[in-house]
């Protein structure tokens, strides 16, 4: 490693313009974005002024989550020749075009990415916004530190976007000047994930989750209006701790407000966990240098038998629809791709494999203004099969928790006819019946 009186002219040694950086990506390989807020805007955007030119390399990228930086400037019909899109997670930018088969898709679980990127899909450039580097000449990818970080020790081209407004996150997500390729310098904004509207539905999943939670667990919370609705109904609890994926806005809240200590956590102490954050530019400030939080790899705070660790650990997930025998699709309506595995299988299984550890999976009751039922006799055809019946411990809906974990398959399809929507529990129960499922005829 350099010195810290020699960083500094490595640091000019990289320094060049987005442009430049873009003209380094090769023909043919394959490119790799960090998660959503992470990704870089001025390096993208000289990325969008080359497809139009028809100078850019050819390439095929990737990420989670696509943001406005990927999705206005590069995710458009006329370059889908030249900029061949492969997503890990299907967002708004890109949701449409994968089912129209302009874009593909890689499905994978989020704590094996690091693992596949390296060994199967032969990733060869990662692009990542960083802090500015600190007396030592060690810059944080503390928005996105996911695969990311990785991806720097074995890309062959890792080029960095320098940017004030990123927190310098401590753990293991810091990156030496000297371990990269190319800098660019920016100052924009970052791209900020507006909080979900919650719903009197919502509001009634977090009351019922929130009294399955004792004092002093370690919960994870995924994306989405319902999870982020449990993280509120949490106020009234004490030392919980956060080992997450994703660190939202609720979550700062809960650490705001003293509700979240970590003092109670078997492993990392004292600390909050999270591998990528997507919220407002207060809890971006607040990741800043905080002594409490540390960011990490995604293949350690995914991996089973770390999230195992966590005595009482809870992991709170959205899903799509369940079917009577529990099995649960999280990323697809239908045969229609709308969002990815992403690490929901990784913190099931871990809390599952925790000592005192409990998995929930959360739906509203309804779909499309109250014509569909979430929780249904078969799946729709095409659906995929995110989180196993095998793997399913608690289904919640506004109307209750389904306790599903060592219970039969009749158990299991009463208990969650029971939190389905009133006026769609007689049509349900017709169906179990027809499976051999309905309610046990009483003897005698």
């Amino acid at each position: 490693m350099v010195s810290k009186s020699d960083w500094q002219s490595e640091y000019k040694k990289r320094l060049c313009s987005a442009d430049a950086v873009a003209s380094k990506l090769r023909d043919g390989e394959r490119l790799m974005l960090p998660t959503l807020a992470g990704q870089p805007p001025a390096i993208l955007a000289a990325m969008g002024e080359r497809l139009r030119a028809g100078t850019m390399a050819r390439i095929r990228a990737g990420t989670i989550l696509p943001g406005p930086a990927v999705g206005d400037t590069l995710l458009l019909p006329e370059y889908a020749d030249r900029f061949q899109w492969d997503t890990l997670f299907c967002g708004g930018s890109d949701r449409a075009g994968v089912y129209e088969g302009l874009y593909d898709m890689t499905p994978m679980h989020f704590g094996q990415m690091p693992k596949i990127m390296r060994d199967d899909m032969e990733v060869g450039a990662v692009l990542t916004l960083v802090s500015p580097p600190d007396s030592e000449g060690y810059m944080s990818v503390g928005i996105s530190i996911d695969y990311t970080r990785s991806l720097i020790d074995t890309a062959r081209f890792a080029a960095v976007e320098v940017n004030s407004n990123v927190p310098n996150v401590f753990g293991d997500c810091r990156v030496h000047v000297s371990e990269v390729d190319a800098i660019v310098e920016n100052e924009s904004d970052i791209f900020e994930l507006a909080n979900p509207p919650v719903t009197a539905e919502d509001q009634k999943i977090g009351a019922f989750i929130a009294e399955r939670i004792p004092n002093g667990a370690t919960i994870q919370l995924g994306f989405g209006a319902a999870p982020s609705a449990v993280g509120l109904s949490l106020r009234g609890h004490k030392h919980l701790g956060i080992h997450t994926e994703m660190f939202v806005d609720a979550m700062r809240v809960l650490m705001r407000e003293g509700v979240v200590d970590n003092s109670e956590k078997s492993i990392h102490l004292g600390k909050t966990l999270y591998t990528f954050a997507a919220g407002t530019r207060e809890t971006y400030d607040f990741l800043h240098e905080n002594p409490a939080i540390e960011g990490h790899r995604v293949e350690y705070t995914n991996d089973v038998s770390v999230i195992a660790q966590h005595k009482g650990m809870v992991s709170i997930n959205a899903t799509i629809a369940v079917d009577l025998t529990g099995q649960a699709c999280s990323e697809s309506i239908g045969s229609r791709q709308y969002s990815g595995t992403g690490g929901q299988v990784d913190f099931v299984r871990g809390a599952m494999m925790a000592e005192g550890g409990r998995s929930f999976l959360v739906t509203h009751a309804t779909a499309k203004n109250g014509d569909l039922s979430c929780i249904v006799g078969d799946l729709a055809p095409g659906s995929v099969v995110t989180t196993a019946r095998t793997d399913v411990d608690m289904v919640v809906t506004e109307y209750g928790v389904a306790e599903l974990r060592g219970r039969s398959l009749r158990e299991r399809a009463q208990a969650l006819i029971a939190i389905a929507h009133p006026k769609f529990r007689d049509g349900l129960q017709e169906e179990a019946g027809k499976k051999g499922l309905g309610p046990k005829p009483l003897a005698g």
